[in-house]
């Protein structure tokens, strides 16, 4: 069974704004460095009409059940499938736990006032048998420790 984490933030800043600021190289690299990433690249950039397609990679200390282990890492590539036109993406995280975790979410823009709603949904699915469920929570658990973190580099971005 899937864990699911809704989020919903006003940003300063008009819907189109802030679709160019989530589109950016310089927004993801901050965004994962203030959340622990060694290294970020972006690549792999497509567009086709309103279509745009990117890949996010990302080097981070290995990572289990104990914490954050300094000695190995691992690398990690999020997809970003954005339907510029109507202001969403889904996305896709591919790492070293495939074969037993799936993370994977939504982001929808939509306008408020003279601001924006920044729409998030993070979804994670751990097939391992009998603690899986707790493995999810524990996942969303350090997820969420990491969201005033992402709040401010969002802000930061948007309001430059």
């Amino acid at each position: 069974m899937a864990k699911s984490h809704e989020t919903t933030i006003r940003v300063a800043a008009s819907p189109d704004r802030l679709v160019e600021v989530l589109t950016s190289d310089a927004y993801h690299v901050a965004r994962d460095i203030v959340q622990g990433a060694i290294t970020v690249t972006v690549k792999g950039r497509s567009r086709d009409g309103a279509r745009l397609v990117y890949e996010v990679h990302t080097t981070r200390y290995a990572r289990g059940l104990t914490g954050v282990d300094r000695s190995k890492t691992e690398a990690s590539v999020a997809t970003y499938t954005w339907d510029l036109d109507a202001r969403a993406a889904t996305w896709v995280h591919r790492g070293p736990h495939d074969e037993r975790a799936q993370v994977n979410g939504t982001i929808a823009i939509e306008p408020d006032g003279d601001g924006s709603l920044l729409h998030d949904a993070l979804h994670v699915t751990i097939r391992v048998p009998l603690i899986g469920g707790k493995i999810e929570s524990l996942v969303v658990s350090e997820l969420k420790k990491g969201f005033e973190k992402y709040v401010k580099v969002v802000r930061d971005h948007a309001e430059r």
